[in-house]
């Protein structure tokens, strides 16, 4: 009977997570196959479950439902009475513990510091492999946990790391831990069956991570879609703004329109636009919007006060998202119209640095004021400070040609006048006389002739005296050629003579100045002719008003400028009165007499009591500088028609 060899089975190899790794297993023919079913039983059952794991864990692209289910599948498997879970900032060297129990109790989540030296989940995220410790009675590394929670002590530990060698991943996304506070409670079977979960889980963890960046992504694209569509409504709104700005020069037009675009395009309840009094630094309702807009008119804002008063102080915007809890809010506006303030949008109305007023808009239908809102008001409102420069310019010029015409009148009327009262009566009489003297040869009355021909010479004398006066005060040649000195001379010369038979008034020149030619420097055409004209208005309007003994006419230049005065000892007159009530008088000579001086950059000035006389003076700097920043001054409210009056000052004489 020939030796009868056993049969032998060949076994394959199982995957590297089982806990037992096959090589070839020889089964005798009378061996029970009990031990090898109950074997493959277990293998397939651990096989099962990790499918399942996989499953779960990558049916979730959220990042939440994948920790969950790492935990959960995880305890289908082991004890998870004791786990933490890990996730790993490489960026920021952080260990954020997502989830965390300890004796079945959950821990809430928080973040460590990556201990490189000594800790054990640092050991195992830096190094990308298992680690397992059987007894952590003599070990000397420590538990990261244990830091944050004390209570935690535990004999025996295990971690893997969240890592797919697969992808040859550079970095560990994180970790999985278990501990148990007995001695030996891990084998290398809970470092294969982790390990597994955790390639698993780290294809869970990159996917949730992928779909979540995507996700970001295209909100950031709608994000900037919206923004990109925004801010085009905002450039077509701002042009339809421009476009309303240079479609009329008529200014209450134009910031009507503007306001009324700015209600549509940023949804409010009401707006206003405020400009400021120079004179009382007030601000007063230009244009309003909104059911009380009637009722806003009238009033003004304190300087400083309210919120508009300090955005007008500050030149900042404010953004006020709850008013009734804001100290700054004006609140006798909201009792007096009955209106109920939520939140407000303030912004200044800047122009050549100086803030001019503010643009406000109030209750915002939907949400709250953002910057962008902001950032959008103050663009209109720079638009706004154009426009109003722009009507005032025009405003201006309207009336200044106005007043030029209104001036050309007036010098016709006084040229008529004058002709009328001086040359012409005096040829009539030269006329009179040639009459005389010829029915006096008609007569045979030769004798009488000599003092008729001597009376007609004086009479002719006086009318070219008078008429050449006339010529010299529309059109000063002397000025043109010698300068301001030798014209004022020239001038009060004539005047004076003019009047030596009617007035026993004195017409006095005072030149001060280091030049050795006894004049001032020369000036700029336009400069020496306005200080002349202002000069010339202010003697003639002295000589027939003032009733003084003497008008003393004086001309200083500095290094910083040139001064004129014109002084007279008469009747003076009540200042604050008369200009009280300048804009209810046929003449406005004194207002054109300071709008001159303004004009070349002058200070203007004026003095006067009941029976102590009139000084007038102005002051031209030689600073370009200055004479440009005081014509500015003309144009920075323009809210009054007339300038309002201040308390002379001759300080700078």
């Amino acid at each position: 009977m020939s030796d009868s060899k056993p049969n032998k089975k060949h076994i394959p190899k199982t995957s590297p997570f089982l806990s037992n790794r096959f090589e070839k297993i020889e089964i005798e023919a009378d061996t029970s196959n009990k031990d090898l079913i109950e074997r493959l039983s277990k293998e397939l059952q651990q096989i099962t479950t990790l499918y399942n794991t996989g499953v779960a864990l990558n049916s979730s692209l959220n990042p939440k439902d994948v920790i969950l289910s790492i935990f959960h599948e995880t305890g289908r498997m082991v004890d998870t009475s004791n786990f933490a879970l890990v996730i790993y900032d490489e960026i920021k060297q952080m260990m954020r513990f997502v989830l965390v129990t300890d004796r079945g109790a959950m821990v809430n989540p928080f973040s460590l510091k990556l201990a490189e030296e000594t800790g054990l989940i640092s050991r195992v995220l830096i190094l990308h492999s298992p680690v397992l410790i059987y007894d952590m009675a003599n070990k000397t590394e420590n538990f990261e946990l244990s830091e944050r929670v004390p209570a935690i002590t535990p004999l025996s530990w295990v971690g893997v790391p969240i890592i797919n060698s697969v992808l040859n991943d550079k970095n560990a996304q994180g970790a999985i831990i278990l501990w148990n506070y007995e001695a030996n409670a891990f084998d290398h079977y809970h470092i294969r069956l982790l390990s597994a979960i955790g390639t698993q889980a780290s294809i869970a963890l990159r996917n949730a991570r992928l779909f979540a960046s995507s996700q970001h992504r295209a909100e950031e694209m709608a994000h900037l879609r919206d923004l990109s569509q925004r801010k085009a409504e905002e450039m077509v709104f701002l042009n339809e703004v421009a476009r309303t700005l240079s479609s009329t020069l008529h200014l209450d037009i134009v910031l009507t329109k503007i306001m009324e675009q700015v209600e549509d395009m940023l949804a409010v309840e009401a707006g206003s636009l405020l400009l400021t009094d120079q004179a009382t630094g007030e601000l007063v309702f230009q244009i309003a919007l909104g059911d009380k807009a009637d009722e806003l008119k009238p009033f003004r804002v304190p300087k400083g006060q309210g919120i508009a008063g300090q955005v007008a102080q500050s030149g900042r915007p404010l953004i006020i998202a709850d008013v009734g809890h804001d100290q700054r809010h004006f609140k006798d506006l909201d009792r007096k119209t009955q209106f109920v303030t939520r939140n407000i949008l303030c912004v200044p109305l800047i122009l050549h640095n100086q803030t001019i007023g503010v643009l406000q808009v109030l209750n915002k239908k939907v949400g709250d004021f953002t910057q962008n809102d902001a950032d959008l008001l103050s663009s209109i409102a720079s638009y706004a400070a154009i426009a109003i420069e722009n009507a005032r310019l025009y405003e201006t010029l309207e009336e200044e040609h106005n007043r030029t015409i209104e001036a050309e009148r007036e010098a016709r009327k006084r040229l008529a006048r004058d002709l009328h009262d001086g040359p012409t009566q005096l040829v009539a009489a030269i006329m009179m006389n040639l009459d005389f003297a010829t029915k006096a040869l008609k007569n045979d009355r030769p004798d009488v002739l000599p003092n008729t021909i001597t009376e007609m010479a004086e009479l002719a004398s006086r009318a070219s005296h008078q008429m050449r006066t006339l010529l010299f005060e529309l059109r000063p040649l002397v000025l043109e050629t010698q300068g301001l000195g030798a014209a004022l001379e020239v001038f009060l010369e004539r005047r004076q003579k003019d009047i030596e038979e009617t007035q026993k008034t004195k017409l006095v020149l005072e030149l001060k100045t280091n030049n050795p030619n006894g004049d001032i420097t020369r000036q700029d055409d336009n400069i020496e002719a306005t200080i002349f004209a202002i000069v010339q208005e202010t003697v003639n309007n002295a000589i027939k008003h003032a009733q003084a003994e003497t008008i003393l006419v004086t001309l200083t230049e500095t290094a910083n400028g040139v001064h004129a005065s014109i002084e007279d000892d008469g009747l003076g007159f009540d200042l604050e009165n008369v200009m009280k009530n300048y804009e209810t008088r046929g003449s406005l000579g004194m207002i054109n007499l300071r709008e001159r001086a303004e004009s070349i950059g002058a200070e203007f000035s004026i003095k006067s009591d009941i029976g102590q006389g009139t000084q007038i003076a102005i002051f031209v700097p030689k600073e370009r500088s200055e004479k440009d920043k005081r014509k500015k001054k003309r144009t920075v409210t323009g809210i009054l028609k007339l300038p309002t009056y201040e308390p002379p000052s001759v300080n700078t004489l």
